[in-house]
């Protein structure tokens, strides 16, 4: 019932905002390593991620750069594919944008917030992504 009701109220958040809460100083903070921790679809279905084996890696500097999907390794290294999206941040009134694009297509979603240890995306398809910034997991010896 407690997880309900913390879905609800970030969807409640997430809905009512009308402006962003970002601010362009607060750009540099993307920068990292990131995993999704929910998804909230436009149809009002959810999905939640303990854990995923594949997370996104952004470089940014003055609203460009790049982002990456990496997969974390016991040791604290990373394998990754080598496909790599340019990223591109605009603003327009209160709203930041984030296009992604490569060889084979281009991609929005609008940054609705953004703070050292999470951030929130919206795509074309109104669909919310939650992401939390990745921290390894500790294996003690």
């Amino acid at each position: 019932m407690k997880k309900l009701a913390i879905i609800c109220l970030t969807i409640l958040f997430i809905a009512c905002s009308n402006s962003s809460t970002v601010k362009k100083e607060d750009i540099h903070l993307l920068n990292g390593y990131w995993e999704i921790t929910q998804v909230f679809f436009a149809d009002g279905r959810s999905k939640e991620y303990k854990a995923s084996p594949i997370i996104d890696f952004f470089e940014i500097n003055n609203q460009k750069g790049f982002r990456t999907k990496v997969q974390p390794k016991i040791g604290g290294t990373f394998t990754t594919n080598k496909d790599v999206d340019k990223v591109t941040i605009t603003q327009k009134q209160s709203t930041f944008t984030i296009t992604y694009s490569n060889n084979l297509t281009e991609r929005e979603e609008e940054l609705l917030s953004l703070t050292k240890n999470s951030f929130t995306v919206k795509d074309t398809e109104q669909i919310t992504y939650v992401y939390k910034r990745y921290q390894p997991i500790q294996i003690e010896q």
